[in-house]
């Protein structure tokens, strides 16, 4: 069973996170797992109320039980079992039973975060929508779905391109950024943050994001239009794509923004068995998030009054409210494959001791 239970681990790390911080912890128990939210790592601007990482460790969790299956468990999940600690999110069973090998399994590996402009084909193919939409048919959760040859895509594709333009004139969150760039080998092998050769910004963009590294040349820089040239370049990105979906839960509970991140990762393996190419824009609904969580203190009153507009023109277009939970914002297209792939740290970092949690337990 120990065996077992880190080959199903091994798949599970292999969901995405918010910066590619990977922020879980694993405890096993004699008789099932706990799965954690590693707060040292949740502390960008994006963990906000830790809804995020609540998304990532659903992702985790559907890779599990995905692979749970291949090996002959069906797993049960206990989720937020003591309501007063936050970062102890599922307690996981394993029970026994016939082995079930999911048509997704082969492509836990190779889901990707495709930043490349993606081909001009005309839509996805409605067989591959109908099965994306199957993905997230459980009972609150939807997804909306805007295609291209739609009026309003267009709107659409101007917030994102707004949105993007103000996470290169916030200084929190330029340091961020850059705190969780990789550049050299090194710092990669580190196995976190996003590998410089995964934004698909070509032989120029190192060197760009170098010279934007301090804070006083991007401010500079912001004077010249590179942070409006940013604002373009989603833009073209979206109108590359053939379409944009996004998932909503029915309320901001944490269980809602888990059981969400386990419809996001099935939707995004189905996509990438569908030869679907998908990347998150996420930048928009994290600002609305913070907007509810923490009012947007990082931001000057004008860069309030643009996400105030942002939102407001987000909501009536998706046909949402400040009542919705926002899971996963993405545009999905046809593209060539990623050149690189997300950095990954080793199983080991990942399972926790006495010092992380005050119990007494040890990895053997």
């Amino acid at each position: 069973m120990k065996n077992d239970i880190h080959e199903i681990i091994r798949k599970g790390i292999l969901a995405p996170s918010a910066d590619n911080l990977q922020p879980w912890l694993f405890k096993i128990g004699a008789d099932n797992l706990e799965l954690w939210l590693d707060a040292k790592r949740s502390e960008n601007f994006c963990d906000a109320g830790y809804l995020a990482p609540y998304i990532s460790i659903g992702a985790v969790i559907e890779n599990m039980r995905i692979a749970a299956a291949d090996r002959g468990y069906r797993m049960t999940c206990s989720y937020f079992p003591d309501k007063k600690n936050k970062t102890r999110v599922v307690t996981i069973s394993f029970e026994k039973g016939e082995k079930e090998t999911s048509p997704l399994l082969p492509f836990i590996g190779k889901r990707r975060t495709n930043r490349k402009f993606y081909a001009s084909r005309p839509s996805v193919a409605p067989a591959a929508k109908a099965s994306l939409e199957e993905t997230v048919c459980e009972e609150g959760f939807r997804l909306h779905w805007v295609a291209k040859d739609e009026s309003r895509y267009q709107d659409l594709c101007s917030m994102i391109g707004d949105a993007d333009q103000l996470r290169f004139e916030n200084q929190r969150l330029h340091r961020e950024f850059n705190n969780i760039l990789r550049f050299t080998k090194p710092a990669i092998s580190g196995g976190d943050g996003l590998d410089i050769k995964t934004l698909e910004s070509g032989p120029t963009g190192p060197l760009l994001f170098k010279l934007m590294g301090q804070w006083s040349r991007q401010k500079f820089l912001n004077n010249l239009g590179i942070s409006r040239v940013f604002n373009a370049y989603a833009k073209i990105q979206m109108q590359s794509s053939a379409a944009a979906g996004l998932i909503t839960a029915p309320s901001h509970a944490p269980e809602d923004y888990v059981r969400g991140g386990e419809l996001m990762e099935r939707l995004w393996l189905e996509a990438t068995r569908q030869g679907l190419s998908l990347q998150p824009m996420e930048a928009l609904p994290i600002f609305i998030i913070n907007r509810q969580l923490r009012n947007l203190s990082d931001f000057s009153e004008a860069q309030k009054a643009t996400i105030e507009r942002l939102t407001a023109n987000f909501f009536s277009l998706f046909g949402i409210n400040n009542k919705d939970g926002l899971i996963f914002l993405f545009r999905i297209g046809h593209a060539k494959p990623t050149t690189t792939q997300a950095l990954r740290r080793p199983i080991d970092s990942f399972l926790m001791n006495s010092a992380d949690t005050g119990v007494k337990y040890v990895v053997s």
